[in-house]
């Protein structure tokens, strides 16, 4: 991109010397170029444009994403409202819980909550179902963030 204001810049400079034609004694480069200096500089602006509007729609996007992001949070019920508390409530901000219940898969899935490993040691007595037992997760850092603004501006 910088490469490219710099053939813009160039190209501007080009075009503003062209009434001291004469005194830089250029006066067949402009007959023969001005057209092609024309065109690239014009080229070249339009890419500028192109990229300065991606940018644009990126940042847009971005902040878009954030905002549902929090509406998402902030607008979460039932379980995994409860869910969510408690990982917030404590000092660490993890709990276990079972892998496939649909509320977790859900908090996971909107990047809320994410689970620490996949190593679980498991003792038949102290398990409900052996085949979903419970795992380790811990709320985002971008999820905690929102919770922490917004819960002290309910102080």
């Amino acid at each position: 991109m910088r490469q490219r204001a710099e053939i813009v810049f160039f190209g501007i400079i080009v075009l503003c010397l062209m009434p001291f034609a004469n005194y830089l004694k250029m006066v067949w480069f402009y007959d023969k170029f001005t057209w092609l200096v024309v065109l690239i500089t014009i080229a070249f602006i339009a890419t500028l444009f192109f990229d300065f509007c991606s940018f644009l729609k990126k940042k847009y996007d971005h902040h878009m994403n954030e905002k549902n992001y929090e509406e998402y949070i902030l607008g979460l019920t039932g379980r995994k409202l409860k869910i969510v508390n408690e990982l917030y409530k404590n000092k660490y901000h993890q709990g276990y819980f079972r892998q496939h219940d649909t509320n977790i898969i859900e908090l996971v899935s909107k990047k809320v909550i994410c689970q620490l490993g996949n190593q679980v040691i498991v003792r038949e007595r102290e398990v409900e179902d052996i085949n979903d037992p419970e795992f380790l997760f811990i709320l985002q850092p971008a999820a905690l963030e929102v919770l922490h603004k917004y819960s002290q501006s309910n102080n």
